[in-house]
């Protein structure tokens, strides 16, 4: 009888483990810098964490590739990590990349071009760049000059700040023409910040992903121009523990609609999303950065939160829903953000 719970057990596992069908993006900054330990992550932890996904099988995806199924919707493979690295830190040239080597793992690094193209101290240099290339590194846009780009300065008009963001994308997609002999076809968006033009006109000037800085995993379901991503980094979010957290325990809830919708808005009281398969999920949260996590109240498949105050001087919102997949009892989350204009 207790052979026969154990293959139960064993039938069970190898079932649960097959359902999984989402794929986790890292974003890492730099490496081994201790100067700015909010953006860092010990050589130590990412040579663990490198020798993690080695030890236990993972399939580290190039980028490209996740970009290509998600656009056929086709069914991520389990176990499946995607590495990148947001601005080019010459740090992970240092540091990363003979670890990166040592596993023959790809990586993408998203460049914010003025830094490399003016020969900033602290970024990679041409050289080193198509250095990493012959190792399977590739290498995508992270903008011009990383500016804030979900709000419209103050001495700008608007016509200006239309300009501006338009002459980021081109200056940086120049760049890669120029220096690199290939158009990008992915953008991290700096600070993870943007609003409704900024992701159109990232479309318009031919990006065919869009990443953010929203944490959680993504899915076939997950739009090309909303791809989440697991910041590693800082104290608490570059631990073993986060780490295995995400990469095993999260995966993508779809959604139908969002409310209020990716870009500008003003007198948000409510924060809430229509869920796609809602019968599949339980026990819905809902997180604002205002309110917190809270029980999410449930009208149809339509789950939400009501009764938020803004205040004044706010720029920015974040809204998360999550909820236990009743199959393999997985935290299944999405996140947006929307800025706060008048």
């Amino acid at each position: 009888m207790k052979k026969f719970a154990s293959s139960l057990t064993i039938v069970f596992i190898i079932i649960i483990a097959q359902i999984s069908n989402s794929t986790t993006i890292l974003i890492y900054h730099k490496i081994g810098d201790s100067r700015t330990p909010s953006t860092n992550l010990s050589i130590e932890n990412f040579q663990k964490q490198m020798k993690y996904l080695y030890d236990n099988h993972y399939r580290i995806m190039p980028l490209k590739k996740l970009v290509n199924m998600i656009k056929h919707k086709k069914t991520l493979p389990k176990k499946s990590v995607v590495i990148t690295f947001d601005d080019g830190y010459r740090t992970v040239y240092t540091n990363a990349f003979p670890i990166l080597k040592k596993y023959k793992f790809q990586a993408t690094v998203f460049l914010p071009t003025k830094a490399i193209q003016k020969h900033y101290p602290d970024y990679m240099t041409i050289k080193q760049i198509k250095e990493m290339q012959a190792h399977n590194i590739d290498f995508q846009s992270h903008s011009y000059s990383h500016p804030r780009m979900a709000y419209k300065p103050k001495d700008l008009t608007q016509k200006q700040y239309i300009d501006l963001i338009k002459n980021e994308l081109a200056s940086s997609i120049n760049f890669f023409k120029k220096y690199l002999g290939y158009k990008p076809y992915a953008f991290a968006i700096p600070y993870g910040e943007y609003n409704k033009f900024v992701i159109e006109e990232a479309k318009k000037q031919g990006f065919e992903a869009i990443l953010t800085q929203d944490t959680g995993a993504v899915s076939k379901d997950t739009p090309l121009y909303l791809m989440p991503r697991e910041p590693i980094l800082g104290k608490y979010w570059s631990t073993m523990k986060h780490f295995k957290y995400v990469i095993n325990h999260e995966e993508y809830l779809p959604i139908e609609k969002r409310y209020p919708d990716i870009g500008i808005h003003k007198n948000i009281t409510k924060a809430g999303a229509t869920i796609k398969n809602f019968k599949k999920y339980k026990n819905f949260m809902i997180y604002t950065s205002v309110t917190g996590w809270k029980q999410a109240k449930i009208k149809g498949n339509f789950v939400y939160i009501d009764n938020i105050t803004i205040k004044e001087k706010r720029k920015k919102l974040h809204i998360g829903i999550k909820a236990v997949d009743k199959k393999n009892l997985k935290d299944a989350k999405v996140f947006w953000m929307v800025a706060i204009g008048k």
